[in-house]
């Protein structure tokens, strides 16, 4: 299984079917956990049947999911890859947030946001299509490497899509370049709504704004202190599991831009939540997300098993970018 010790390059490929040196669009059982964190978000993934690749750049977080996840990794249903994401493979510096992990970057201005503690070491990076040709495309990818995305994004230009995919919508960008991918059905996504029952208002009048805000807080005391499936900071469900409104690029173009540019009486978005784009390749079969727990043979009647678990051994750890 891969350790933090041996390179990407120097392991032989493991047994996942390939086409041409690729796997086949719409593999239906591969995540790519790109940006691992504390492996809330693999722990889901797997809890669903799922094969996970999980991708994690701070070696401290790396060893802590190694003991968390000794049993599949043994299983062989998650391979964990310590390295960064990069334009070229080489040693790179990464600057390791000593206050909050999930601000780790390989850029140190991002690390160093609000003037938080840092650490600089030297780690190995890949450029994403090694992980490609080693692992296949997968089902769904999850991007979130505080500022590497774009690598991610770039390499995939020269391998079939991903049924589905996410990354954090920072920046515009991003959204542009998963339409020049080839994707024509997106959603943006709130964090704070993953485990959400009420119904998600608009800007356009003041009452729908002031349920907004009281479903915010109600939403966000219920990450804090409820039994929640998701964790704080979790990237929620995935593939045809996911809570999306899917729609046209402009659509989504304009729900993000009134928000980035504090238009808080349009669109649907609040300002004080985060968000994630979501894309899917055409005609994603529904059973897809099904079909991975049969091929792991889970008995899964409840989809915070694996959650639970873990939260009961007390290894999750806050990630919310709430404060």
């Amino acid at each position: 299984m891969p350790t933090s010790g041996v390179s990407v390059a120097d392991r032989p490929l493991p047994s996942f079917p390939v086409h041409n040196g690729i796997s086949k669009p719409d593999h239906p059982h591969v995540v790519f956990d790109v940006g691992m964190n504390n492996g809330d978000d693999s722990a889901y993934y797997l809890s669903q049947g799922f094969r996970v690749v999980a991708i994690e750049a701070n070696p401290i977080l790396v060893e802590k999911a190694q003991v968390r996840f000794e049993r599949e990794i043994a299983s062989e249903q998650l391979s964990i890859e310590c390295i960064g994401i990069a334009d070229e493979s080489r040693k790179i510096p990464f600057w390791i947030n000593e206050e909050r992990t999930e601000f780790s970057s390989v850029i140190e201005e991002r690390a160093r946001r609000n003037g938080m503690r840092c650490r600089r070491v030297e780690i190995e990076g890949f450029t994403f299509d090694t992980l490609l040709r080693r692992y296949g495309v997968p089902y769904y990818l999850k991007l979130d490497i505080e500022g590497a995305e774009r690598f991610c994004l770039e390499s995939l230009r020269s391998f079939p899509l991903p049924s589905f995919i996410s990354v954090e919508a920072e920046s515009l960008e991003y959204l542009q370049l998963l339409w020049q991918l080839g994707y024509r059905e997106f959603a943006i996504v709130d964090q704070m709504r993953h485990n959400s029952n009420f119904p998600d208002f608009g800007n356009e009048t003041v009452y729908a704004r002031a349920a907004k805000r009281a479903c915010w807080y109600a939403d966000r005391f219920k990450n804090r202190f409820g039994q929640v499936t998701f964790p704080r900071g979790s990237s929620g469900p995935c593939g045809a599991d996911t809570r999306a409104n899917w729609q046209a690029f402009e659509d989504v173009a304009y729900n993000w831009l009134h928000l980035h540019f504090g238009h808080s009486d349009r669109g649907t978005l609040n300002r004080s939540s985060w968000y994630d784009f979501h894309a899917r390749a055409k005609m994603p079969p529904d059973t897809i997300g099904r079909s991975a727990r049969a091929v792991w043979g889970k008995e899964l009647t409840n989809r915070s098993t694996m959650y639970g678990r873990f939260d009961e051994e007390g290894t999750t750890t806050e990630r919310s970018r709430i404060r």
